[in-house]
């Protein structure tokens, strides 16, 4: 529905339950008991929904005996694993809150984002063991360190599971904090996203609805993301709404999903494009009997058309559907499904979700087709960030909507197109340019394995195009196959978008957690080259 410029997503008559995460999450658990909730894919290890909520309420009843009270604060750095999640629902149950730090941090980004935030208890598997206990040795709050295994001077938690009785749910406001999660900082620092018990039990709930949902009730997802990242904890969200089944793989590698897909007949993946590519592409395809896969749905980032099409070749899928979200509006934004005109599309709002399109200089709402920067209002949206009152407040706009940093357009039926970064957009020969349409199409050459492209200073046209490319095994990085790339560009695009900049061969392109180009590290280095050349 559009009206008054806005296209409005599903909004069911029933109102959001107002209730804890937790209290909900038992709820829905219990519709569901005898169905199998997790398998850890790596050893077949599996828990009904009744099982999952026996171990959370012992854990919930082992955070108690070690005095964690309703209100406290946990942390959790670790990989993904059956042990993490259930150490996180454990936290919800016993009225507590979580502070989810990645892996791919240092000790020292470790130690700020726990000094920030203040946790008292700590969970962490061996692996990082040793970076979680030198971090924790200076932030007074962190009281005990929960190991997933053993370790000396920490809790293992095999104890938490074991040796208490279950907990009782105590009351908890439905705007307490449930959970911070940290920006991945690819446009500044990273921020600590305040997210409630009431924006997580209305993901549940939009995530339950027919006319958007993604995953049904027979669906085994593969679970490929971090649990520590936004993502990893709402693609568990939206198989604990339905039911379904998520086989934790907490790997990347074609080596480990292929196997899992065929073991235990997974249906469904949620991946960011750069991993699509690598599973694609993987020699491995024919090796394994993928035919259960049926479903998959990519985000993070604009797909490049060819990796669509080889996704769509490889695999006997009945859908393959773009989504868009942000971190901070936790599942709000767009999905798209069957009935969309194209691939390209990210589709029409997810339930509960209103978007508008508005001018990036005056804040006019737009119409169809006129492209300006995507805002989004729902329920879902975190509501604010940690210690930071100025980012708070420039988050949302007078009519309550996110202010997304994207650049992007609608169409009659309300299906939304992703242009670009507003930050990662730039002006040659003073017309726009947006880097993810070129790279989309260097894409496509034969060659070229991944592209990036980034504006660098010109000295006629302001900024210029610059193209950062791999190439595929067997290509040599040679002017020959740079003027085919700028041959290519030029006959597609106007003089404005053309690699004026020119062609870089490198071996890899830097990537955010979520396979993101970091467009600002590629430029930052070329000028840094730039520089000493000058010398």
């Amino acid at each position: 529905i559009i009206e008054d410029r806005i296209v409005k997503g599903y909004s069911p008559d029933q109102p959001i339950p107002e209730v804890s995460y937790a209290a909900y999450l038992r709820t829905l658990w219990g519709q569901f008991k005898d169905r199998t909730a997790l398998i850890k894919a790596d050893t077949g290890e599996r828990c009904t929904y009744q099982e999952l909520e026996d171990a959370c309420s012992r854990v919930a009843g082992g955070l108690a005996g070690l005095g964690f009270q309703p209100g406290d604060m946990a942390g959790m750095h670790c990989d993904t694993s059956l042990e993490a999640m259930i150490a996180f629902y454990g936290t919800a149950l016993a009225g507590g809150s979580m502070v989810f730090v990645k892996c791919s941090l240092t000790a020292r980004e470790v130690n700020y984002q726990f000094k920030e935030t203040k946790p008292c208890i700590v969970f962490c598997d061996e692996e990082n063991a040793s970076k979680v206990a030198e971090a924790c040795s200076t932030i007074p709050s962190v009281k005990t360190l929960v190991v997933f295994g053993q370790r000396e001077g920490m809790v293992p938690f095999s104890t938490l599971r074991q040796s208490f009785p279950p907990a009782t749910l105590p009351s908890v406001d439905p705007d307490n904090l449930l959970a911070i999660l940290y920006s991945s900082g690819t446009t500044g620092p990273p921020k600590g996203m305040l997210l409630s018990n009431r924006n997580a039990v209305a993901s549940i709930f939009a995530a339950r609805h027919e006319r958007t949902k993604a995953i049904d009730q027979e669906d085994v997802l593969l679970g490929t993301a971090p649990f520590t990242h936004v993502s990893g904890l709402l693609f568990s969200n939206a198989v604990f709404a339905n039911g379904a089944c998520l086989a934790i793989v907490a790997s990347l590698d074609p080596r480990d999903i292929l196997p899992a897909i065929e073991k235990y007949k997974g249906t469904l993946m949620f991946q960011f494009p750069t991993f699509l590519k690598t599973l694609v592409r993987s020699p491995l395809l024919e090796k394994y009997d993928i035919s259960s896969l049926k479903k998959i749905y990519v985000g993070g980032s604009p797909t490049p058309s060819v990796i669509v099409e080889e996704a769509l070749g490889k695999f006997n899928l009945e859908h393959f559907g773009q989504a868009y979200s942000l971190s901070e509006s936790f599942g709000a934004g767009m999905i798209s499904h069957r009935k969309c005109e194209d691939y390209v599309s990210v589709g029409p709002p997810t339930t509960l979700t209103h978007i508008k399109i508005v001018d990036v200089n005056t804040g006019e709402k737009l119409g169809p087709r006129q492209t300006g920067e995507i805002r989004i209002r729902s329920q879902c949206c975190v509501r604010g960030y940690l210690n930071n009152p100025d980012a708070t407040a420039s988050l949302y706009d007078e009519d309550g909507f996110l202010r997304s940093g994207d650049i992007g357009y609608y169409n009659e039926r309300g299906e939304l197109y992703v242009v670009d970064r507003i930050k990662e957009m730039f002006k040659c020969m003073d017309q726009q340019v947006a880097p993810s349409e070129l790279e989309d199409m260097l894409m496509q050459h034969e060659a070229v394995k991944d592209a990036a492209v980034a504006g660098v200073p010109h000295p006629e046209f302001g900024d210029a195009p610059r193209a950062f490319v791999v190439l595929r095994q067997g290509y040599a990085a040679s002017e020959g196959t740079a003027a085919e790339l700028r041959a290519l560009i030029s006959a597609k695009f106007a003089r404005n978008k053309h690699l004026h900049g020119g062609v870089e061969f490198l071996s890899s392109i830097p990537k955010s957690d979520t396979g993101k180009n970091l467009r600002k590290d590629l430029r930052e280095a070329y000028l840094q080259r730039q520089a000493v050349r000058e010398l």
